[in-house]
């Protein structure tokens, strides 16, 4: 099939123009997905501080059980319609910020991914669609369906990748191509769902179950642990980069049709515990002054 025909076939949905106010922060998005607001309007985070997105529902009713993977439709890859997307920003460095995705009511195993994004999150764009190879070409693109688990550059992320990012698709004309959003790194995801094999997926991905660090580079965090159960995905950040950062979130799990589920996420900050050497050195340097004094005293 031609470039021109993949084009012409292209789902085009209608796109949403949100503004949000926030303490200290004014956005406006020209979204392509399903954005939701914090509580408060409040999508920055500062030191000790919490930030909550409660009630959340839309994917409970649109593909809410598999939204983030899990869904067959999509080979298993994610709806990028029918996750959640929330963006926030850190203020404060040497953080520890834990994100938590939970169930309030009904029944979901969740999922959610991490990125790093230049500003708040823009929402992608329509324009610079893909096409995956995999499946019918009229139901692989993107970002109906995109790989929610891929590094920046992979196959099903152009839509919502920064220009900067240089994609390479022989899909494409031109094959190598300028992403349509702000995103700019993959940092990590957590699945609580089920797991599944690059050839179960639409863009190739492969989704493993439990906490996975996607981001090797050590340039926005230097460790993520996490948790997760039947109604619960978190991720642990330690030392995470003041900057902006954006979260998609959705069921994993195609069994659990609950159409009442609701859920809330939440980042919350806490600073980054010093070592103990630090505090050994504190009290040597302390021992060292108080013996000072006494031979000045002396003297």
């Amino acid at each position: 099939m031609s470039i021109n025909i993949k084009v012409a076939i292209r789902t085009v949905l209608a796109s949403a123009a949100l503004s949000m106010a926030s303490s200290g922060a004014y956005a406006a998005y020209a979204v392509t997905v399903n954005y939701h607001p914090w509580d408060g309007n409040d999508n920055v985070v500062g030191a000790n501080e919490t930030i909550t997105a409660s009630n959340q529902s839309h994917g409970a009713v649109y593909h809410g059980s598999d939204a983030w993977t899990d869904n067959r439709g999509w080979y298993n890859s994610a709806d990028g319609h029918a996750v959640e997307w929330n963006t926030f920003q850190v203020t404060a460095a040497h953080q520890i910020v834990t994100i938590k995705d939970q169930v309030t009511s009904g029944q979901s195993s969740r999922a959610f991914t991490v990125w790093a994004s230049n500003g708040p999150f823009d929402g992608g764009t329509l324009s610079a669609l893909e096409v995956s190879s995999i499946g019918p070409d009229y139901f692989w693109n993107a970002p109906h369906s995109f790989n929610a688990v891929g590094q920046i550059g992979s196959p099903g992320t152009l839509w919502m990748a920064d220009p900067s990012v240089a994609i390479i698709d022989p899909a494409f004309s031109p094959a190598v191509s300028e992403g349509g959003g702000n995103l700019l790194k993959t940092l990590a995801y957590v699945n609580a769902g089920n797991a599944h094999a690059s050839s179960e997926t639409g863009w190739g991905e492969t989704i493993n179950a439990g906490v996975n660090r996607v981001d090797t580079s050590g340039g926005y965090f230097d460790s993520v642990t996490g948790d997760y159960n039947a109604g619960m995905a978190e991720l642990v950040f330690t030392n995470l980069s003041p900057g902006w950062y954006t979260v998609a979130t959705g069921g994993a799990k195609s069994l659990e049709n609950s159409k009442t589920m609701r859920h809330a996420l939440s980042v919350s900050t806490s600073a980054v515990p010093l070592p103990g050497a630090v505090y050994l050195f504190g009290s040597a340097l302390a021992g060292l002054a108080a013996s000072a004094r006494r031979q000045k005293n002396l003297a």
